[in-house]
């Protein structure tokens, strides 16, 4: 699977290591990491350009991709090393085959946190589509079968007591088709992240129903990596957690109050000023999208759990999936039951 042709390098080996010699490694280790040019990714790019990632003796080098899929599949071929983005069941599958290993969490959709949001067209806006309920009947775009946007219409269908069988469900094989789509009333809505779900709204080309964290949160993603690097190079692996997790709590510190609420701190302007460059996305449209996280990058291993199961039911995944093998207790923290 090829990433999109925008990639970042974003290593921070020279000033910063000679300032920050407290970790400096033997050995330095080069890694490839993919994400999604949403909110989500961040953290990821905080530890990267704050030089968290080098302390630790790591250069990164940032690959973004359009979709969560493909990237599930380069780390499972060796492509990347880790990755931290939503869940699918293109990752669940590979899970299934015993190569992938959750190691932290990423994002959540959160009450008061935007994230996913569902979108329709002014069009069905005029219609009377202006309530999640109302989509029984509609025509419903996500990026592709399996996709966390899939995944949240089925929590839709659950909360709301409809089928999937209910909707039209079209597969539009990533977020530019669904944009068009969508300006085009080709489709009554879609599902689709904070960043780009905003950027319709602000240019008056749909309207915004609601944000799914709002009526029914979730576990949307984790940062994971190869079996193979779990169980081969924990130097490495720990490395790369202590800089992710170093990110998770400047971007808490920056967005999240300690009560876990949406509230900008003292590191705000400048956390969004390096984001927007990161993202390629303006500041003003990232603070209205600020992704929840846990500052320690903590799991929610039972949602993970019913996770697999709705993507089992579904006919998504294969072969069953060793849960307790996937959550890789080396590595990962999960938050209290």
């Amino acid at each position: 699977m090829q990433p999109l042709s925008r990639r970042a390098f974003l290593s921070a080996t020279g000033a910063v290591a000679l300032s920050a010699p407290a970790r400096a490694q033997a050995t330095r280790w080069r890694a490839r990491i993919g994400v999604l040019q949403t909110t989500g990714a961040g953290p990821m790019y905080i530890a990267a350009v704050k030089g968290h990632f080098a302390r630790e003796g790591i250069d990164a080098e940032i690959v973004a991709f359009d979709t969560a899929q493909p990237l599930a599949v380069s780390i499972a071929a060796g492509d990347l090393d880790f990755g931290a983005t939503s869940f699918s069941s293109g990752f669940f599958n590979l899970a299934s085959q015993d190569v992938v290993r959750i190691i932290a969490a990423q994002g959540r959709d959160q009450a008061g946190f935007p994230n996913n949001g569902l979108v329709v067209t002014n069009t069905a806006w005029e219609k009377g589509l202006r309530d999640f309920r109302d989509i029984k009947g509609r025509s419903v775009g996500v990026p592709t079968l399996g996709s966390a946007p899939h995944y949240c219409v089925g929590l839709l269908a659950q909360k709301y007591g409809y089928k999937l069988a209910d909707l039209d469900v079209q597969f539009l094989k990533g977020t530019p088709n669904i944009l068009a789509a969508i300006s085009s009333d080709r489709l009554d809505s879609a599902i689709m992240p904070s960043t780009y779900a905003l950027s319709l709204v602000r240019e008056n080309r749909a309207r915004l129903i609601g944000w799914i964290g709002d009526v029914t949160p979730w576990q949307l993603g984790a940062a994971y990596t190869s079996k193979e690097h779990a169980d081969a190079r924990p130097d490495l692996v720990n490395g790369f957690l202590r800089g992710y997790r170093a990110g998770m709590r400047e971007y808490a510190d920056a967005f999240i109050s300690p009560e876990g609420k949406r509230v900008d701190g003292a590191t705000a302007e400048s956390t969004l000023a390096l984001m927007s460059k990161s993202l390629d996305q303006p500041a003003a449209l990232l603070r209205q999208g600020i992704t929840y996280v846990d500052r320690e990058a903590r799991l929610d291993g039972p949602d993970v759990r019913r996770q697999v199961a709705w993507h089992r039911a579904q006919g998504l995944i294969e072969r069953d999936v060793d849960v307790d093998a996937l959550l890789d207790q080396r590595y990962v923290k999960l938050l209290p039951v």
